[in-house]
């Protein structure tokens, strides 16, 4: 799901703001920076998390030209546990908020196309979405108990919500996967409705992150750990990366709950065509805590004198 995830940015994202001139970032994957870009543009400043997304904008403000190549591929390594990959959503998270707070009224002083100038603005502000679907998980309460206005109300506005929201996203993937895969791609489309559960699962996680950057709350960087892992064989549970301590798997398990509630009130009211919906959002809290929780739990065998706490999600 976190290589369905990258595929989309890179291969749809990525490709069309490099081919149609509209700004894009830098990614830290793989990349060549000409030295004098960096110094044009400022060099490396530490106010945000996304030191790249930051330098990137600032260098094509000064009127250098990226280019994304689509057809060199590197390999990369992705997180292995669920804390890890949650550190890492959130460092990306808020680090795009803190750059768009603050290079966004530059890119609108200048004298760009409005084109990019609007692309710019859906690029550095598409995480508040997070923030909004928390909101939404929230609002689901007093919209399902609310008397329900039968097929027409689902047709007029659930549907339509629906197709908007989720929709839109599994066509994204879908296309990338499709583009990437063109033998195995009907088998890889298979994971949509669980990258769905669990972009709901992380809303938590990186609505968090948003409010943070918005009130100018200071963390540290955390950094993604990493194993060096090339093989399914190779042992990794022996490394010494503690996770983070953090109540926000409780949180995410109320919301588990929450949404189990849902899924009761819909079977019972006869709600069927929600059911499905609902099911991805109960299932997507449920699975990030309890992977998050996971690294916490002793392991039968395991040596808990040794420094090493983290376990398989």
């Amino acid at each position: 799901m976190q290589s369905i995830f990258l595929d989309g940015h890179l291969l749809l994202e990525q490709t069309a703001r490099s081919r149609s001139g509209r700004f894009f970032n830098f990614n830290g994957t793989a990349g060549l920076w000409r030295r004098t870009c960096i110094e044009e543009g400022g060099g490396w400043q530490h106010d945000t998390l996304t030191e790249d997304l930051d330098l990137s904008y600032r260098a094509q403000l000064g009127g250098w030209k990226f280019v994304f190549l689509s057809d060199v591929v590197t390999p990369a390594e992705l997180p292995v546990d669920m804390n890890g990959f949650k550190s890492q959503q959130h460092r990306w998270t808020k680090g795009s908020i803190q750059t768009c707070k603050k290079l966004l009224p530059t890119i609108w002083r200048s004298r760009l196309p409005f084109p990019i100038k609007l692309e710019a603005t859906c690029h550095l502000m598409s995480n508040f979405a997070y923030l909004l679907l928390a909101f939404l998980c929230i609002l689901l309460h007093p919209s399902t108990g609310a008397p329900h206005g039968g097929w027409l109300r689902t047709l007029l506005i659930d549907v339509p919500i629906f197709i908007a929201a989720s929709g839109s996203v599994a066509v994204f993937y879908f296309c990338a996967q499709r583009e990437l895969h063109p033998r195995t791609w009907m088998k890889e489309i298979l994971f949509l409705p669980c990258l769905l559960a669990l972009g709901v699962g992380l809303s938590l996680n990186n609505a968090r992150a948003v409010l943070e950057a918005i009130f100018n709350h200071k963390s540290d960087f955390t950094r993604t750990p990493k194993y060096g892992i090339e093989r399914k064989s190779q042992p990794w549970r022996s490394c010494k990366y503690r996770p983070l301590k953090s109540a926000l798997p409780l949180a995410e398990l109320a919301f588990a709950i929450y949404f189990t509630y849902f899924l009761w009130f819909a079977i019972v009211h006869g709600q069927f065509i929600s059911i499905p919906f609902l099911l991805m959002f109960q299932a997507g809290f449920l699975y990030v805590c309890l992977s998050s929780l996971a690294t916490r739990w002793p392991k039968i065998g395991f040596d808990s004198s040794r420094p090493a706490t983290v376990i398989p999600a």
